[in-house]
């Protein structure tokens, strides 16, 4: 395992039954009181704060500072509520917990690649297939935003990766890994596309990209 002093810092968080990767951005309804006073710190002291599958209560868990981009609908709701948009920026690991607040806070440090030389092959390869696949799936959007230069996160932001997908690659400490992971994921995704003729499919219809 390798840690980074970038980060190591005690940060609030917020468990959630999702994976935020990092570039993904993310809605969120804003509802229980303890967390909407952890949202109200966060935007006064400019703070992220880390998400975390709740379902994993062990130290040594992989998680996802955000970034708090919005606030939504403040006006809709009558009884405090609010909504917000939030875009995942480091990958971190927890190594303790601090429950001196409402809600729970964590001790943290950066959770980084290890050192490798980047296979520029793969990375093609798989910025083809990604590009291939928005093609088929009509998400004319999404692909004006490809360069075939993207990183592993910045493909897998573009696509709606099932749970189990997303926990390999937050976890994963190696870039090509996870190239590999979405050019497997992206290869699967060709055939079923096909499978279901493409012509009458759109984008919202494709449900999440499997690994």
């Amino acid at each position: 395992m390798y840690f980074d002093s970038r980060m190591n810092d005690k940060i609030p968080i917020f468990p959630l039954p999702l994976v935020l990767l990092p570039g993904e951005k993310l809605p969120l309804h804003i509802f229980e009181e303890k967390y909407r006073k952890m949202i109200e710190h966060c935007l006064k002291n400019n703070q992220k704060f880390g998400i975390v599958n709740s379902k994993n209560k062990d130290l040594l868990t992989i998680g996802c500072t955000a970034s708090i981009e919005q606030l939504i609908g403040s006006d809709q709701y009558n009884n405090g509520e609010y909504d917000i948009l939030v875009t995942g920026v480091d990958r971190f690991i927890i190594k303790s917990y601090n429950d001196s607040e409402m809600y729970k806070q964590a001790h943290v440090k950066t959770w980084k690649d290890l050192d490798e030389t980047i296979n520029n092959t793969l990375l093609k390869e798989t910025n083809i297939l990604l590009y291939e696949v928005l093609m088929k799936l009509g998400a004319s959007s999404k692909i004006s935003q490809i360069n075939m230069s993207k990183n592993s996160f910045e493909i897998a932001s573009m696509l709606d990766i099932d749970k189990r997908a997303k926990k390999i690659l937050l976890k994963s400490q190696s870039e090509n890994d996870r190239l590999l992971v979405l050019k497997r994921i992206l290869k699967k995704a060709i055939v079923k596309i096909d499978y279901n003729d493409s012509n009458s499919m759109e984008y919202s219809d494709y449900s999440q990209f499997e690994a």
